[in-house]
């Protein structure tokens, strides 16, 4: 694969169907000059979904829908990266700390594609569920496993750097057969409106946003550590991304 069709594949789906063979032209005759360029176009783009086209009706909502699902696992993914946070993390003590959670949650549920509750829909659905999460299921049992047996304790060095890093690639690989997942459910059940749709971009935006202000005051109350700083840094981008990409999609539907 060349870095014409790379960089074109990271434009939306709909743009890459209208006009992917231009843009990949276009690059390719550029070359690498053209590269920022061609960068700084895909992520305007996502976040402009209203420009977007549509080969079929609904278009839009299918990909935003998975697209605020993959949102939501690089959250998890990340947050994941810094634990232990008593900042995000709340015990039974500090239950306030985890409120930013909540319009995240809602957000989802309100962007849940919703497949009709019939079994001629029910069975393809859960047959293609188990297909898609058989392998990371059969790889995280694996690794817990090996973690309960204790066999972990006792590793060091390059061995313990390769279970470390089997770690992190099992949970984006689980992460990412999620997402496929809903990206199949999407095809077949009823997708959020569009009203319901920026609505939960919006929650959920606004949830990353409480997240980072949190890390924030906590980082202007002691001494920032260069993750929490980092951790900040990819919540308030996170929660940029999705109000810009909410606003948008609330103006298109005014």
């Amino acid at each position: 694969m060349n870095a014409a069709t790379l960089l074109t594949r990271l434009y939306p789906p709909a743009v890459r169907e209208r006009w992917g063979e231009d843009i990949s032209h276009e690059v390719s005759a550029s070359g690498i000059r053209s590269w920022p360029d061609t960068l700084a176009g895909a992520a305007r783009l996502w976040l402009h979904p209203g420009d977007w086209p549509e080969s079929f009706t609904g278009q839009t909502r299918r990909v935003l829908t998975v697209a605020l699902f993959a949102l939501a696992a690089a959250t998890g993914l990340l947050l994941r990266s810094a634990e232990p946070s008593s900042t995000l993390t709340a015990d039974i003590h500090h239950p306030a700390t985890s409120l930013w959670l909540a319009p995240i949650l809602l957000g989802i549920c309100l962007a849940a594609p919703l497949p009709p509750l019939r079994g001629d829909v029910l069975r393809p659905l859960a047959s293609a569920a188990v297909r898609t999460l058989a392998a990371p299921t059969a790889v995280f049992l694996a690794m817990c496993l090996t973690a309960w047996s204790g066999a972990a304790e006792h590793v060091t060095g390059v061995a313990d750097t390769a279970m470390v890093l089997c770690y992190w690639l099992t949970l984006g690989f689980t992460a990412f057969r999620l997402c496929t997942l809903v990206a199949h459910v999407a095809r077949t059940a009823a997708l959020p409106t569009t009203r319901r749709l920026s609505t939960a971009l919006l929650l959920v935006g606004a949830g990353l946003t409480l997240a980072a202000s949190q890390n924030l005051l906590a980082a202007v109350r002691t001494a920032p550590h260069p993750s929490s700083v980092v951790e900040t840094l990819a919540l308030s981008v996170l929660a940029a991304a999705a109000i810009s990409v909410g606003h948008d999609v609330k103006r298109t539907r005014a």
